[in-house]
C-alpha cells in the first residue's frame, strides 16, 4: 500500500495468503457468536406469546386487588410494583401476583381494578395491555439481522476462495 492508503496489484500478488487470513472468519468466533445469538433469539421468543396476548388484551379476565406497593429509584425515573391477588372472573382461586406496569399512581391499597391474566404464573395485566412484545420483536429482529451478517461474511469468503481457485486455474 502506498501512502496514500491505495494498495497495489503486486502486493497482493505476492502474498495472496496474507490478504486471505486477514479476511477468513474465524470458525470458533462465529461459534461462539452463533451460541450467543441463539440465546438472545431464545430469550426474545421466550414470552413472545404472552406479550402478545397482553397487547391484545386476550386473556382470562378477573380483578385485581392491590395490596402494596414497592417502589425504586433509578437515574431519572421510578420503577413501581404493584402486589396484590387476582380473583379470576369465572370465579376459580385468588392467587398472589403483581400487576404489570402499575406505578404509584395506579396502585392505591385495597382498589381493585380490571386485570387480565394471559398465562404467566406471577403477573397480570391492566386493561390497558402491554408493550413488552416490542422489546421481544427487537432481540428477535437484531438475532435475525446477526445471524444474515454473518453469513454474508461465510458466502462472501467461499465466493472469494472459489474465484481465486478458478483464476489460478485459468493462469
Amino acid at each position: 500500500m502506498d501512502g496514500n492508503g491505495v494498495g497495489h496489484a503486486a502486493d497482493a500478488a505476492a502474498s495472496p495468503g496474507k490478504a486471505d487470513a486477514r479476511r477468513r472468519p474465524s470458525p470458533a468466533f462465529s461459534l461462539v457468536l452463533l451460541l450467543l445469538i441463539a440465546g438472545v433469539a431464545y430469550v426474545g421468543s421466550a414470552g413472545l406469546d404472552q406479550s402478545l396476548r397482553a397487547a391484545r388484551g386476550e386473556g382470562a379476565p378477573g380483578v385485581f386487588t392491590m395490596s402494596a406497593l414497592s417502589c425504586v429509584q433509578h437515574p431519572g425515573h421510578e420503577s413501581c410494583t404493584c402486589h396484590g391477588r387476582y380473583t379470576p372472573d369465572s370465579g376459580g382461586e385468588a392467587r398472589g401476583v403483581y400487576l404489570h406496569a402499575a406505578g404509584r399512581d395506579t396502585c392505591r391499597e385495597g382498589e381493585e381494578v380490571p386485570a387480565i391474566d394471559v398465562g404467566a404464573a406471577n403477573r397480570v395485566y391492566g386493561p390497558d395491555g402491554s408493550r413488552e412484545w416490542m422489546l421481544s420483536s427487537v432481540l428477535l429482529a437484531g438475532s435475525a439481522a446477526a445471524v444474515g451478517g454473518m453469513t454474508v461474511r461465510w458466502v462472501r469468503h467461499v465466493r472469494g476462495i472459489r474465484t481465486a481457485g478458478r483464476s489460478s486455474q485459468g493462469a
